[in-house]
């Protein structure tokens, strides 16, 4: 039931899945096979090949008419591929099986009598792919393709060659039966029946049906024009040299042929197989990430040997990513019991499971990935009672070397990703503590100076002057104030904690940052709102340090009697804040800095000291981390606009 099973998700799948490829030639008329081919791949879902496959022979006319065929199909959309072969149909049914094609489209070539025993190439391609749909294309002026069968690994005997070698036997008898009526020399019909010989060696599939050609060459012979006829003496030893030499004509002419077409295999083989690691290659340097480049080699093997990949992490041998083309969730039960072999697996660094002597009674084969001392995990093919051919175990582990430089590779990367962001927040914790102790002595001397003249010096002070050395106090520790919170907010941002996010009313934030920037009398501050109840999801903390960073910068970097404009508005789903001021504005070249660590600006204000360009890198920091943006813009006549924006709601009250 379960091989039943098996079978019907697998026809099922070549339901869904269509492969389409087009034979492309330099026949103007090749076109029409493109262009009906094309109508196959209107649902976007199809998978595209144009193969030509070639001998090195063409002339430059054909060799231009090619180029305007394959321009044709790339236009269509198909992926072209060229091959060089001189077995082009053989070829041509290697390739399509090994991409798996499940509808093919060619031109209705004019054969050879010859070589093809006057069979047409699409019964001859029909036989080669039982299972693939052949579409015929009216094409008069394509050019013959010569035919030769393919070797059948299963059958030593197959009945259409030993009629095709009975056919091609009876064919030189009756010519030669012709030749001894007209009184030509028994030589000619020697010669006949040796081209006989040599052509059923050509148009076969193995050497065992030359000889037999060479056998029936001499029983005929011998029985029909060597005296006495009609019996099988033989009276001149002379004629037994030629009959050894016909069987060794024979048995050169099968080598040869075999050979042919096992170059022929081979080289569609080595496409196809240097196709699926350039791919692969091309794909896992694009991958971002470990899973993609786990899901990437998966798909690839799973299309490579239509069987189910899995892929155990590290050590674990238990919940591995599973890779089916059925496109079905895979169910795991049936690999439960294999953890043991996993484990082995793993730990030996070598591979185990079906088809080994490790853990043979295993569903699935087990290789480690691993590269010297790493070790990145297991991958575990279901071999479904079937070995592996010589060809797919050779690019199975081609593949399997794609993967493991891949995770050696990114592996790297990683570490020297850490590395640099580690050097870089070094660099940034020691500029951060010298410019703190630099940049923070000022105000705390001020704000000693200060109080140690009061103390001293307060009867002899007037009022007014008091009031000024308290302000300045104020104004000092508000900015010490703001400095340290700035800074925690880092701190916490780095050490990547957890937000505590939750709905907040923007209005209400708006308020509570304006009641923690430093002291302005000189400036206006002015909060227009287009509705009161709106909702935002933040931190709320975070975005009013944000605030009160944007509002004291604006008071910093604006002449007295300046306006500062606070607007909240909802602009689809998210709520916009802008702080808005009429200053001088922000020059153009300083704009792509401003958020920089650091950076003051070329303007800086008079108490440049209290500039330690922390702010805005912050505020920076703090959206990104709710998932927005902060953005600087101009004041139209003049002044700068710094705006942001959270994901957010209006609420509405029913009456």
């Amino acid at each position: 039931m379960e091989g039943l099973k098996t079978m019907t998700d697998r026809t099922e799948q070549q339901k869904r899945t269509i492969t389409v490829m087009v034979c492309l030639s330099s026949s103007p008329s090749n076109i029409r096979v493109i262009q009906a081919a094309e109508k196959m791949l209107r649902g976007g879902q199809e998978t595209a090949y144009a193969l030509y496959v070639g001998n090195g022979k063409e002339s430059a006319s054909q060799r231009a008419a090619l180029q305007e065929t394959i321009d044709a199909a790339k236009a269509a959309g198909f992926e072209i591929h060229i091959l060089s072969s001189n077995d082009i149909p053989l070829t041509i049914a290697e390739y399509a099986r090994r991409v798996h094609v499940s509808d093919l489209f060619i031109g209705n070539s004019i054969s050879s009598p010859l070589l093809s025993a006057g069979r047409p190439v699409s019964a001859r391609l029909a036989e080669y792919l039982p299972d693939v749909d052949i579409h015929i294309i009216p094409d008069r002026r394509a050019s013959s393709i010569p035919q030769i069968e393919t070797p059948d690994t299963q059958l030593v005997f197959v009945p259409r060659d030993i009629i095709l070698v009975i056919l091609i036997m009876t064919i030189a008898t009756m010519l030669s039966v012709w030749f001894d009526r007209s009184r030509f020399s028994n030589a000619n019909i020697i010669t006949i029946y040796i081209l006989a010989v040599m052509i059923a060696s050509l148009v076969t599939s193995r050497r065992i049906y030359g000889i037999f050609a060479a056998v029936l060459y001499i029983l005929l012979f011998n029985f029909l024009f060597i005296d006495p006829r009609f019996t099988l003496l033989v009276y001149d030893t002379g004629y037994m040299m030629t009959y050894f030499v016909t069987i060794i004509a024979a048995l050169i002419t099968g080598s040869v042929t075999i050979r042919m077409k096992t170059i022929a295999r081979q080289s569609a083989e080595n496409a196809y197989q240097a196709k699926i690691l350039l791919d692969t290659s091309n794909q896992l340097e694009q991958a971002t990430g470990h899973m993609e480049t786990v899901r990437i080699t998966c798909l690839q093997l799973a299309k490579l040997l239509n069987r189910n990949i899995l892929f155990y992490e590290g050590n674990a041998s238990d919940n591995p990513y599973i890779c089916s083309l059925t496109g079905t969730k895979q169910d795991y039960s049936a690999y439960r019991n294999e953890k043991q072999a996993i484990a082995w697996t793993f730990e030996n660094c070598h591979h185990a499971g079906a088809f080994t002597s490790n853990f043979p009674e295993c569903c699935c084969r087990y290789y480690c990935i691993f590269s010297g001392v790493e070790k990145y995990g297991t991958i575990g093919i279901d071999m479904e009672n079937t070995r592996f051919s010589e060809f797919e175990n050779s690019i199975l582990l081609s593949i399997l070397r794609e993967f493991t430089m891949a995770l050696e590779t990114e592996q790297i990367r990683a570490k020297q990703r850490a590395a640099e962001i580690e050097a870089e927040n070094e660099r940034l914790r020691a500029g951060l503590l010298r410019s703190i102790s630099h940049d923070l002595r000022t105000p705390l001397t001020a704000i000693y100076g200060n109080a140690s003249t009061l103390e001293s010096n307060e009867a002899q002070l007037s009022q007014e002057e008091k009031k000024r050395i308290y302000r300045d106090m104020a104004e000092d520790s508000m900015w010490l104030s703001t400095q340290m919170e700035n800074i925690l907010a880092m701190t916490k941002l780095e050490s990547k904690a957890v937000l505590s996010r939750s709905m907040e009313n923007v209005y209400d934030v708006i308020c509570e940052a304006m009641r923690h920037v430093m002291p302005h009398p000189d400036h206006t501050i002015e909060l227009q709102s287009e509705n009161d109840d709106l909702y935002a999801e933040m931190d709320a903390k975070l975005i009013i340090q944000v605030l009160i960073n944007l509002l004291n910068n604006a008071v910093k970097y604006t002449p007295p009697g300046s306006k500062i404009v606070i607007r909240q508005k909802l602009e689809g789903d998210d709520v916009t804040v802008s702080v808005e001021d009429n200053g001088p504005g922000i020059a153009a070249e300083d704009k792509p800095y401003v958020f920089d660590l650091y950076f003051t600006g070329s303007h800086s204000p008079d108490d440049s000291y209290r500039s330690l360009g922390l702010g805005l890198n912050l505020c920076q920091m703090i959206l990104h981390a709710h998932g927005g943006q902060i953005r600087v813009n101009d004041n139209v006549p003049h002044g700068a606009v710094f705006c942001f924006s959270l994901k957010g709601k209006a609420v509405v009250y029913e009456e």
